[in-house]
């Protein structure tokens, strides 16, 4: 593990990022530091899966070679393994959904109506059909399942009778339960909740192309962000009951989102592309950083040549527009700070992480090392 002296100095970064109503400018500003980084030897860019409660190992994945990665808090590969195929230890799957560590050093693989539970050294120790599906267009680390102790939180469906129903509903977002805790080891549901009714999700109920919130679990509370609804919701966990929310304000970036029109078709990904999104949040020495990105302006999505998706015109919009993100910095619920920074923040538990150094792109040279940069608040 290196340590880096380099410090991005938000006293800068504020004079040339977006000023709004709500930032306290002459309040003190949290730095944003480089406190260590991950040096893995591998040629090909890994997913940051997951990360032991205790910091000494990381879990990811190689999306070329259907591989997972343990890595130890020196960057050492501990163990390589490749579940996906044939075989007594195989999840039975070409893709799996998430994984996730448990406690006494297993790891819970989830895909498609089956749970795995491995050892450390990828040996299966159990699996069995689940009677739910997640609720996510993301394949292998979808956010929409979460490990804590002797729970498992899913954002999820239960595969009934009428379930079909409910994905084909017009008030989708609102016709289920969909925030379920289950007991780890049964997969029993224990307790369920509904998007909440603040949320614009509910307000403007119907089909989006991304529902499943942002959770993190911060012992007996669970702090839910949906992708598209700027609100802070803070649940008592693992009872789900709803305590308090707080509105997060983006200003004038962000661009609300409207349900798809399911007699247009793809209409969700281009609602999706106008529109901004939550990518994630992260707790640091007391504060919240949330990270979101923004949205292609209508007029420029309406004169695209077809309703191709993934078509050149729409890939450069997307780059265009869905590459930068915005930041926001809150104490408690106080908002401190919003605008930009020079790297695109990510983060995984309470891990705050980038794969380049700010102001570097991190597709601009093939590497033979992975470096992976975490950040804190100070």
């Amino acid at each position: 593990m290196k340590n880096f002296l380099l410090v991005l100095l938000f006293a800068g970064l504020v004079a040339c990022g977006e000023k709004t109503q709500e930032t306290h400018e002459t309040g003190y500003i949290p730095e944003l530091v480089i406190k260590d980084s991950l040096v893995i030897d591998n040629l090909t860019q890994l997913a940051f899966i997951d990360v032991k409660e205790d910091h000494l190992e990381y879990l990811f994945y190689d999306f070329k070679t259907s591989e997972f990665f343990r890595v130890d808090k020196s960057g050492e590969i501990v163990l390589k393994a490749n579940r996906s195929e044939d075989g007594k230890d195989s999840y039975k799957s070409r893709y799996f959904s998430t994984a996730h560590y448990m406690k006494d050093d297993r790891i819970l693989v989830l895909t498609h109506g089956l749970a795995s539970i491995y050892d450390l050294d990828f040996n299966l120790i159990d699996s069995k059909k689940v009677d739910f599906e997640l609720v996510s267009r993301t394949v292998g680390g979808s956010r929409a399942a979460l490990t804590s102790g002797v729970y498992l939180y899913t954002f999820s469906l239960d595969i009934t009778g009428d379930a079909q129903d409910i994905f084909e509903s017009e008030e989708f977002s609102i016709a289920y339960p969909f925030m379920t805790v289950r007991d780890i080891n049964s997969l029993d549901t224990l307790y369920t909740a509904y998007i909440p009714k603040e949320s614009q999700l509910a307000i403007n109920p119907g089909q989006y192309n991304n529902l499943d919130p942002i959770v993190k679990i911060v012992e007996e509370q669970m702090y839910v962000l949906f992708p598209n609804s700027p609100e802070m919701y803070v649940y008592k966990f693992p009872e789900l009951k709803l305590k308090t929310y707080w509105e997060l304000n983006p200003g004038d970036n962000y661009k609300q989102i409207k349900p798809s029109n399911k007699d247009i078709g793809l209409d969700g990904f281009f609602q999706a592309l106008a529109a901004s999104e939550y990518k994630g949040f992260s707790f640091s020495n007391g504060y919240l950083i949330t990270i979101y990105e923004g949205g292609a302006p209508q007029h420029e999505i309406d004169v695209l040549p077809n309703r191709t998706v993934g078509s050149p015109e729409f890939n450069e919009l997307v780059k265009k527009y869905k590459s930068a993100y915005y930041y926001q910095i809150f104490k408690d619920n106080e908002k401190l700070w919003q605008g930009n920074l020079n790297v695109n923040l990510k983060s995984v538990r309470d891990v705050l992480y980038s794969d380049a150094k700010p102001g570097e792109d991190p597709e601009a040279v093939e590497k033979d090392m992975q470096t992976y940069y975490f950040y804190e608040l100070k």
